[in-house]
């Protein structure tokens, strides 16, 4: 009995730090896999103020008076137009440039460096483009939006498309 007893002991006692070095590793890759949480910030601006928000180096956008947006700190930042106007200043010829996402209801738009002016509407919304490209997603419709061009927009489809000068994209900015 003296004899089997002792591999026993012999192998308990390796049991708890094979056990503790192996939840150590666990944790170790499960910090590893997954990602960190993202963060959101709001910005918010008030009747008869304006803001101006550096999203990135090559971004900026500026909140008309009664609007709302949330950003995040992922990359490339995920901009949500909750309530309002805002205008994104973007740089065009950003070599690294990775597209920005702007979304407003359940249409999505992807940006690499384009001017333009967003805005709700009571249906929707409408977006002007003063220079560059961007990309529209509305339900099951993708559509390329370009320099001079308006869109007015449900969260389903485009409702009309029109073309639009400079002075009266985003006129609040002047």
């Amino acid at each position: 009995m003296n004899q089997s007893s002792a591999p026993v002991l012999r192998q308990k006692k390796y049991l708890l730090p094979f056990l503790s070095a192996a939840m150590a590793m666990l944790a170790g890759a499960v910090i590893f896999i997954l990602p960190p949480p993202l963060s959101t910030q709001l910005h918010e601006t008030a009747a008869g103020q304006y803001q101006s928000v550096v999203v990135t180096p090559n971004v900026t956008i500026e909140l008309d008076a009664n609007s709302a947006i949330t950003v995040t700190n992922s990359e490339p930042p995920r901009v949500e137009l909750i309530q309002g106007s805002i205008y994104f200043s973007g740089d065009n010829k950003a070599i690294n440039a990775k597209r920005l996402e702007v979304i407003m209801g359940d249409v999505r738009f992807w940006d690499m460096g384009a001017d333009f002016s967003l805005e709700t509407i009571k249906t929707g919304g409408s977006i002007a483009i003063e220079n560059g490209q961007i990309e529209m997603v509305a339900g099951e419709q993708t559509r390329l939006i370009s320099a001079g061009q308006r869109v007015d927009f449900d969260n389903q489809r485009v409702i009309e498309s029109s073309s639009i000068i400079g002075l009266k994209i985003a006129p609040w900015r002047r």
